[in-house]
């Protein structure tokens, strides 16, 4: 159930994105559910870039509506503005689903 999508983030400006999984239309309940949002330099690295949890509320989650929220601030995205690979993967107990996955592109900012 992996979807690409790609991002751009401005550099060094407050990040916003959300989404909602939807099952036949229906939203897919996540309830007992967690997330992470994992930037790296590039795929197969070991170094994270930006991570967003549920434990660090960088990522919010709207359980009965399916809906997710991702925060990144702007400290956070003052980083190079280069294009990076991130993944969303939502956990319930043993289960493991990737649900997003794609580039996460720095986009430069005159003001930084």
């Amino acid at each position: 159930m992996t979807a690409t999508y790609n991002q751009v983030c401005p550099q060094a400006t407050t990040f916003n994105f959300q989404f909602q999984i939807l099952e036949d239309q229906i939203p897919w309940n996540l309830t007992n559910y967690t997330a992470t949002m994992t930037v790296r330099p590039f795929l197969g690295s070991t170094t994270k870039t930006l991570e967003a949890t549920t434990a660090n509320g960088k990522i919010v989650v709207d359980a009965p509506n399916g809906r997710c929220t991702v925060t990144f601030s702007a400290t956070d995205t003052n980083i190079k503005a280069e294009p990076y690979v991130y993944d969303f993967v939502l956990y319930s107990g043993s289960v493991v689903t990737r649900i997003l996955e794609g580039q996460f592109l720095v986009s430069a900012g005159v003001t930084v």
